[in-house]
């Protein structure tokens, strides 16, 4: 039985390799809206109030505080307030 995932606060940057395409993601504060799963968009509410909502997400690894998710086109770095 999975725990319940609260909204956590997190640190977001992009690495993209269609930069032309997004707009610039480098430490932008953000929520994280519920735990990133392979196979279903990742959604993040930014600190400029728009909600993000990426590609399929293909891949997610858990360096302690931070988790590091590959889409399609990017790999966003998540810096947690607190480890998930």
């Amino acid at each position: 039985m999975a725990l319940p995932f609260h909204p956590l606060h997190a640190r977001v940057t992009r690495d993209s390799t269609a930069d032309g395409e997004h707009e610039q993601l480098r430490n932008m504060d953000a929520v994280l809206t519920s735990e990133p799963e392979v196979g279903e968009s990742l959604q993040l509410f930014l600190e400029n109030g728009k909600l993000m909502r990426t590609s399929t997400v293909q891949h997610v690894e858990r360096h302690g505080k931070e988790l590091v998710i590959d889409t399609a086109n990017s790999r966003y770095r998540l810096m947690l307030d607190r480890a998930a």
